[in-house]
């Protein structure tokens, strides 16, 4: 008699790994991957890339943190770096919930909105600030804003900041750009557009920044820099 077939496959309901994986990056095509700082990066407090900056350029800042996730960096930047306000922002509504149940009472305060958008910005993201943190989200803005995006987005930095106010970016390199676009299909496109390259040395020179310094830096796999640039008085 011969054995019954069994079938081992998994329900149709689970997902196999290749399609959760395929999931978690369409869903994140803009970078906000849920649980960031508890899977990706490095647990630090504060975070590294706040750490290594010179330590006037956040005391006493108000500060804006674009493409915040769940708010870590911004939390850190007053109760760590010595900020006097900070403001972070970011296009995942959830991320923007989950910010501000980590951190109800504190300091900083959490909007959201697409901050490539000039027209957007409300409530306390609003105004003039010292500085503009930009960490590890301009692969994200350029890939799903081609290079005009990217450019009107260090222009409105620029418009936002205060004269010998502080942009601090964290660039990833077009390798990390060609990974993305294999990985979610709807990138692809613009991806294909792209003239301008990181790190974004000539554009943010013709829009009114001088760099002044730039930090090389391995976190766990993460092999990027940290560039500080000011608005020219």
């Amino acid at each position: 008699m011969a054995e019954p077939c069994h079938d081992h496959s998994p329900p149709t309901t689970e997902l196999s790994r290749a399609e959760r994986f395929k999931a978690t990056h369409l869903a994140a095509r803009h970078g906000n991957y849920h649980q960031y700082y508890a899977k990706f990066r490095a647990p630090v407090v504060p975070d590294e890339r706040l750490s290594i900056l010179p330590s006037d350029i956040l005391q006493n800042a108000r500060v804006i943190d674009l493409g915040c996730n769940a708010g870590k960096l911004t939390y850190e930047a007053i109760m760590h770096c010595g900020a006097a306000a900070s403001v972070g922002v970011d296009i995942d509504p959830w991320l923007i919930e989950q910010a501000k149940a980590a951190y109800p009472d504190g300091p900083c305060t959490f909007e959201h909105f697409d901050f490539v958008d000039a027209s957007a910005y409300t409530g306390t993201a609003l105004g003039k600030f010292d500085v503009a943190l930009l960490l590890s989200v301009t692969k994200w803005v350029h890939l799903n804003n081609g290079d005009s995006g990217m450019l009107k987005l260090f222009a409105h930095i620029h418009d936002i900041l205060n004269d010998g106010g502080y942009l601090v970016v964290e660039p990833q390199p077009m390798s990390n750009y060609a990974k993305a676009s294999k990985k979610n299909k709807e990138l692809r496109e613009t991806y294909k557009t792209i003239q301008i390259r990181p790190p974004f040395d000539d554009e943010l020179t013709a829009q009114g920044f001088e760099r002044l310094v730039g930090f090389q830096r391995d976190e766990e796999g993460f092999a990027r820099p940290v560039h500080v640039w000011r608005k020219k008085s």
